[in-house]
């Protein structure tokens, strides 16, 4: 038996050695392999004519059973295309992160017709072609489709559009401008954009958009008569439900709504506390919407902006149905928002015009404005690939010959810039180490490094070499995980001189040792183990801590 523990303690310390110098060689051979890779991608990338950039970008068809953003949209589209996690977009936020709730604006609808909404003629007859404001025809163009008197809070957007069977620019309401490689953009009277594109090519372009909106109170305040020109907000089918203009009524008498924004809130409010979301279509027949909201009293976003618009019509407040995107799941390595078919999303904005000011409101329920969490190992890992994706294409494939020859220039300049700041720093060094204080500066350098290489290996020693590559590792949620721990827990134990023998179970090994700590995360280990059962995140977190305690006191 003391022949077999001594066997066991050599084992344990060639495997900890082992993996000890595997962990010290990582760090070093990454960044090696990120220098050869650098030196070898940029004379390529300097020279290479941007001509064949067509065959690194990704081809193909576009998107299929992509709908809900034509002049005509029938109820229900919507939800078609909320069945599909299809990658529409990525968008990237140049500035911190706006305060209020972004989505990414599509296409506004003005005409319902009982089973769907349409682009009214007054609308289309009021689009106009935007030309590009500079004179220069080389690289992207820039084309002003708005006004605002904001133009120091106007917030930028990059967006890379995947090929999509439609015309529409998507970005965050009331945009003002677009830069892209068009030759002209549409804008109509609803502020929609639309461009003619390759629609068997990725799109990158970029949009500013002015976020700010007026305050509650000055909303609140606004009694102005709805002008002439506004009559097409209030249109409404000759065969519309009587009781939709009741149900609107009783209301806001009962939320005793006394302005136009109360009222607007009150129905919101409504709706999403008294109906149901799903995605299944179960409204039907020659009146869906009374259907929906008499008696089937579930449905997708659709239904629900379309009752809020209609509703708020029977009581004379202007409104229209935009349909666009929720903002989707936010990739923290590319600092862009992933946007799936499955995030499309239908609102209504309501007309004050007092202000002149179209305002946001979401009537659907919030279930139907959550957006999964993708995670794992395969989630982090796609999420990587996307950040690289993206800068491959924004600073590769996106640059024209001018911007190569200006990047060329400026790098030229910085080496310039760096080899004067090295010259600087050797002086510097050899003045230092005449005066005999560079060795404290190396030996500060020297020690920094050793730290750091130090960390890493304990890191990947710890979490293993996936999670050690993540920003902040956390527990995982699988049931094997608390085996992992409990193998973590032996390997502590090993260095403090406890070793289970091969005739004890767990729970009596533990119990022998007296450690209070060890007989926790046992118990969390014979659970999954032979119990079957599944921790959840507080256990997990608890068996964490507990780990780490364990870990501190060995190192005591």
């Amino acid at each position: 038996a003391p022949d077999s523990r001594r066997f066991k303690k050599s084992a344990h310390r060639r495997r900890d050695a082992r993996n000890s110098g595997e962990a010290n060689r990582l760090p070093i051979v990454a960044l090696l392999l990120l220098v050869w890779i650098f030196v070898l991608a940029l004379p390529l990338f300097l020279v290479a004519p941007r001509s064949g950039a067509a065959a690194f970008s990704r081809a193909g068809a576009a998107l299929s059973n992509f709908t809900g953003f034509s002049e005509s949209v029938t109820l229900g589209e919507i939800g078609n295309l909320k069945r599909d996690d299809a990658v529409v977009m990525h968008v990237r936020i140049e500035e911190p992160q706006p305060k209020v709730d972004v989505r990414w604006r599509g296409i506004a609808l003005d005409e319902f017709t009982g089973h769907g909404w349409k682009k009214s003629l007054g609308v289309r007859q009021s689009e106009t072609e935007v030309k590009r404001r500079d004179k220069n025809q080389d690289g992207p163009g820039f084309f002003q489709v708005g006004a605002t008197a904001a133009r120091d809070q106007l917030t930028t957007q990059t967006v890379f559009l995947e090929p999509i069977e439609s015309p529409v620019l998507f970005a965050a309401p009331r945009p003002i401008a677009i830069q892209g490689d068009f030759v002209a953009v549409r804008v109509d009277g609803e502020g929609s954009v639309q461009a003619r594109r390759h629609l068997s090519s990725r799109t990158m372009y970029t949009a500013l958009s002015d976020l700010t909106q007026p305050d509650a109170a000055l909303l609140r305040r606004d009694s102005q008569r709805t002008h002439e020109n506004s009559s097409r907000y209030l249109q409404l089918p000759a065969m519309l439900d009587d009781r939709i203009g009741a149900l609107a009524n009783a209301v806001i008498v009962n939320a005793h709504a006394a302005n136009r924004f109360d009222e607007a809130r009150a129905i919101e409010a409504h709706l999403q506390q008294d109906y149901g979301y799903s995605l299944q279509m179960k409204a039907g027949g020659d009146d869906p919407l009374a259907d929906f909201l008499f008696n089937v009293k579930s449905g997708h976003c659709e239904y629900f902006s379309t009752a809020m618009a209609v509703m708020l019509r029977t009581r004379g407040i202007p409104a229209r149905v935009v349909n666009g995107f929720l903002p989707g799941e936010y990739n923290e390595a590319a600092g862009a928002y992933t946007v799936r078919q499955s995030d499309a999303h239908s609102w209504v904005e309501v007309y004050f015009p007092g202000s002149g000011s179209w305002i946001t409101f979401d009537p659907t329920p919030a279930a139907g404005k959550e957006v999964p969490a993708r995670a794992g190992f395969a989630a982090q890992l796609g999420k990587y690939a996307e950040a690289f994706e993206l800068i491959w294409f924004q600073y590769v494939i996106g640059y024209d010959k001018q911007e190569q020859r200006s990047l060329a220039t400026s790098l030229q300049n910085q080496l310039f810039d760096y080899r004067r700041v090295l010259a600087q720093f050797l002086t510097a060094s050899r003045q230092l180490l005449t005066a005999k204080t560079g060795l404290l500066y190396l030996a500060g350098l020297g020690i920094a490094g050793m730290v750091f290489f130090g960390w890493a290996a304990r890191r990947v020693r710890r979490f293993g070499w996936r999670r050690s590559l993540q920003i902040k590792p956390s527990a995982s949620r699988r049931p094997e995980a608390a085996v992992v721990f409990y193998e973590r827990m032996m390997r502590v134990l090993a260095r403090r001189g406890f070793e289970r023998d091969s005739y004890t179970t767990p729970l009596e090994f533990a119990g022998l040792i007296g450690l209070d700590p060890a007989l926790t995360i046992t118990r969390a280990y014979n659970r999954v183990r032979f119990g079957g059962e599944q921790l959840s995140a507080a256990e997990l977190l608890e068996v964490e801590l507990t780990l780490e305690r364990l870990e501190s006191e060995a190192r005591l």
